[in-house]
């Protein structure tokens, strides 16, 4: 039971992540700041002079110094929700042998999710963006199959009690991200 520190620790190293290589972007100059969404002074076409890129996490860690941050963020996060999925997937088949097939199914969209999360991290958007923004849509679309996976676990198996509780948060969490990850496709 001591795996469930993977999920505490990803939320902790993206969350710190995220926020560090902001910050560095920000205070380079490389990204706007998050109140000014004006638009007036975002970079479009060939411009990159006296203007700032719109602050995603593939421009804030675009360039350096926060490019090397970005990549360890990225790569810590990914390591560690691989190993959630793993230790995941053994939870349930030690405690539910019989949905062993769907847990399958999840830990396999979890791992690919993961990988694309490297990928997408070791890619700088700069110099490799095909690579970059193609890991990135294979993490996003595979942790959103991957979240509608383990909601319908946590329905069907009972590990730790909590399910009832757990349960309708999974279901809102996925139809946001569902909801989330359509619209970044579509526009």
């Amino acid at each position: 039971m001591y795996w469930t520190i993977f999920p505490i620790s990803l939320s902790l190293v993206s969350f710190i992540g995220t926020w560090s290589i902001y910050g560095l972007a920000v205070n380079n100059n490389h990204v706007c700041s998050l109140g000014d969404w004006s638009g007036n002074n975002f970079c479009r076409g060939n411009q990159s002079t006296d203007c700032c890129y719109a602050p995603t996490i593939s421009s804030s860690g675009a360039k350096l110094p926060e490019n090397s941050l970005f990549t360890a963020t990225i790569n810590a996060g990914s390591f560690l929700f691989l190993l959630f999925c793993i230790f995941n997937h053994a939870h349930i088949i030690e405690k539910h042998g019989c949905h062993s097939m769907l847990s399958r199914f999840a830990m396999v969209f979890g791992v690919v999710a993961a990988m694309g999360a490297f990928i997408a991290g070791n890619c700088n958007p700069r110099d490799l963006p095909l690579l970059h923004y193609l890991g990135a849509a294979i993490s996003f679309l595979c942790v959103c199959f991957y979240t509608v996976l383990l909601t319908a676990l946590t329905r069907k198996c009972v590990l730790t009690g909590y399910e009832k509780i757990l349960y309708p948060l999974r279901i809102v969490s996925t139809v946001v991200q569902a909801i989330v990850t359509i619209c970044c496709i579509f526009f």
